[in-house]
């Protein structure tokens, strides 16, 4: 017999980013905890808004299953005497597990005989042991904000109002944050019931919707986005789509009204960007273009209100836009006073980071790091190199902006704003550009700088911070990352791979930390040394973590970055040709991977130097000529293939792998670890010489077998 399970944890509005995170971590307790109390299930869905976390399992066993565990009890020898009779140890245990003393097996184990018992556990009810899942499942949940209430030493994201806990029809035994479940939900807060009974969970969602909530979030959203879409094409335009903004108002609401706005047309004056920062950071509407993709005035809002103070509604958001638009107007009239190339005086006032100087001082390295950039990248013209140093010189300039220092506005616009200054104030279109694209990419899937300039720019941007953080130990932990540096990291990596541009990482790492000044009086400020191995060790995680979003397995990623490796374009592509490898022709890579294992086994234990010479004086069978020439046409071959700035790993491969037939024949006619020293070394040597000739791809040793 099976049951579905209903449980629903009802909260005070709880902030939008805090609903998503919180049902994943109840769908993992709860798929977790159900295997582990021996209870079978079907599907789980969670559901949520702001005002509920909620989860239905289907088809959960009404009862665990019985169950035989073997317990370990006395040794042997203590548990029985010399004529075998049973001592107090022996019946001590047995009665202790509920068995008889003829029940009792001696067993031989690594530390000697002992007794076991074979201990019968009966199955138990699914709602006897359900309740304290579900209480461990809620006070386990984590959030970025807790809060306690009351007396209670719980801390929540915010207060616990109501329980709902059913299988089946049957309300659970359960109690938590002294709220005891029962089957009373809450309806929408104006147009629902303040108290509908849930009868059994098959019926739930279809009771809150008759009640004014769409418990459902994925439906929430496709309801917000076809509302929003009517309204905006029966004025002949079309909404425009911020998944993130969409995925925020999803989480405001419990039924949404989607409601039409305008606003005075000469606020289109402003800079696109502005309007739109506006409209959706600072009131969480949604903006409107027209066929061509220009902007119009107006904006849709996404509430919780009662349809018939629709209007009433769509009066007071106008209220509300409008002063934020002429602070925005206020801002940029005011801004575009002063040139921008003026305002580089006033960040010496500024702080970077604490105990490393001034947004001018980091003004000055973005110059230097750009300038080393474009000398140790290939083809990068003087012309992009220079435009590139310019837009460093103003790329902080806009930080000392009205705008910028708008908290609402400033994180969305920085960069973005600084571009039109500097546009306004006469620099170059390309220089303008390169400031506007300083901050890109900012999340994954963003776009990186269309212009060599704003690439220069934002690969100096983001390794300044780095280094700085990581100087002053500010190192992510965990989850915790304030800085972003795992994103900046991955913002390299991207623009890195997709603009091809091959350097020395650790290069670039060490000429930017060079440029750093002493932290002084600084706590946890890390040697220098250090910060190059960490960072470069932080590099390596997070190209194995964008590889593997990729679609790149693993092992694979791992088999790269166990190699030398100090060109993140240069370690992706041969990672993507190993992976293409294993998906396209398996065959072929399963060969190539057997050629590089065979001498690497034998060899590294050994620790034969790298570089180990081999005497062709000692050989003494035709095979170990023939490896012998193979290898050296070999690397001759690879190293015409892989050097220059475009490396073809693809035929360096097969190259390799054209040496398996010869490594296998070797195997079969030479003994390699034979009793004279120098024979044995002067083998080793030359397969230690063939495994380096692999490592230059990967390190093989790190694949995974198919099936394994």
């Amino acid at each position: 017999m099976a049951a579905d399970l209903l449980y629903e944890i009802g909260i005070e509005e709880i902030p939008a980013d805090m609903v998503l995170p919180a049902l994943e971590q109840l769908e993992q307790a709860l798929g977790q905890g159900l295997s582990r109390l021996r209870l079978e299930h079907g599907e789980i869905t969670t559901y949520g808004t702001p005002r509920r976390l909620a989860i239905v399992v289907e088809g959960v066993d009404e009862r665990q299953d019985d169950r035989v565990e073997e317990v370990k009890g006395p040794p042997a020898q203590a548990a029985f005497d010399g004529d075998g009779n049973a001592t107090q140890a022996a019946l001590g245990f047995a009665q202790s597990r509920g068995v008889e003393v003829s029940e009792l097996e001696v067993r031989s184990t690594d530390k000697g005989e002992f007794v076991f018992a074979q201990v019968s556990q009966p199955g138990k009810a699914a709602a006897e042991v359900l309740p304290g899942l579900l209480r461990e499942a809620t006070e386990g949940l984590t959030f970025r904000k807790t809060m306690r209430w009351g007396d209670l030493d719980l801390r929540f994201a915010r207060p616990i109002r109501w329980l709902v806990a059913l299988l089946a029809g049957e309300v659970l035994d359960l109690e938590v944050a002294g709220v005891h479940a029962g089957r009373v939900t809450r309806g929408h807060r104006i147009i629902g019931s303040s108290a509908p009974e849930i009868s059994s969970p098959d019926e739930y969602l279809s009771l809150l919707e008759t009640n004014g909530v769409i418990a459902d979030h994925r439906r929430r959203g496709e309801v917000i986005v076809a509302q929003a879409a009517e309204l905006a094409a029966a004025q002949g335009h079309r909404l425009r789509i911020n998944p993130d903004v969409l995925a925020e108002v999803n989480f405001l609401v419990e039924c949404p009204l989607c409601i039409m706005g305008s606003f005075s047309p000469d606020y289109l004056k402003l800079p696109e960007e502005v309007v739109v920062t506006v409209l959706q950071g600072h009131q969480k509407a949604l903006a409107v273009e027209d066929e061509a993709g220009n902007l119009v005035p107006n904006f849709i809002a996404v509430t919780n209100a009662d349809p018939a103070a629709a209007e009433t509604v769509r009066e007071g958001w106008e209220r509300v836009i409008v002063p934020r638009l002429d602070d925005a107007r206020f801002y940029y009239e005011h801004d575009m006073r002063k040139p921008l190339r003026t305002r580089r005086e006033e960040l010496r006032d500024v702080t970077f980071l604490a105990n490393l100087g001034s947004l001018y001082d980091k003004t000055q390295r973005l110059v230097e790091v750009v300038g080393w950039l474009a000398e140790h990248i290939a083809d990068i013209p003087e012309q992009d190199a220079q435009i590139a140093r310019q837009a460093a010189e103003l790329a902080k300039c806009d930080q000392v902006t009205m705008m910028v220092s708008d908290g609402k506005l400033g994180e969305a616009l920085q960069g973005i704003i600084g571009g039109y200054y500097a546009c306004a104030s006469g620099e170059p279109e390309e220089v303008a550009q390169a400031i506007a694209e300083q901050f890109r990419p900012q999340q994954p899937g963003d776009l990186i700088p269309v212009s060599p300039g704003g690439r220069l720019l934002s690969l100096a941007d983001k390794i300044d911070q780095l280094v700085a953080c990581f100087r002053l130990g500010k190192i992510p932990k965990g989850s915790a990352d304030p800085y972003a540096l795992r994103r900046q990291a991955a913002g390299i990596i991207e623009i890195t791979v997709q603009s091809g541009y091959r350097f020395s990482l650790s290069g670039l790492i060490g000429r930017a930390l060079q440029l750093l000044p002493q932290p002084e009086g600084a706590e946890g400020v890390l040697a220098v040394p250090e910060v190059a191995q960490r960072l470069k060790d932080f590099f390596g995680e997070r190209l194995q973590a964008v590889w593997e979003q990729r679609g790149i397995d693993y092992d694979i990623g791992r088999a790269v970055l166990s190699t030398v490796w100090d060109d993140i374009a240069d370690a992706t592509a041969r990672a993507e040709l190993l992976a293409e490898l294993r998906k396209s022709q398996p065959e072929v890579f399963n060969e190539l991977v057997t050629a590089a294992e065979r001498p690497a086994r034998i060899t590294r234990p050994a620790q034969i130097p790298e570089m180990a010479e081999v005497e062709a004086t000692l050989f003494e069978h035709s095979t170990e000529r023939q490896l012998a020439d193979e290898f050296a046409a070999a690397r001759q071959e690879i190293d015409v293939l892989l050097s220059g700035e475009a490396p073809d790993y693809g035929q360096a491969a097969e190259v390799m792998r054209g040496l398996l037939p010869t490594v296998h024949q070797y195997f079969e006619d030479v003994m390699v670890m034979v009793e004279d020293d120098v024979l044995r070394h002067n083998r080793l040597a030359l397969l230690r010489s063939l495994d380096q000739l692999f490592l230059r791809l990967a390190d093989f040793l790190e694949i995974v077998p198919s099936g394994e």
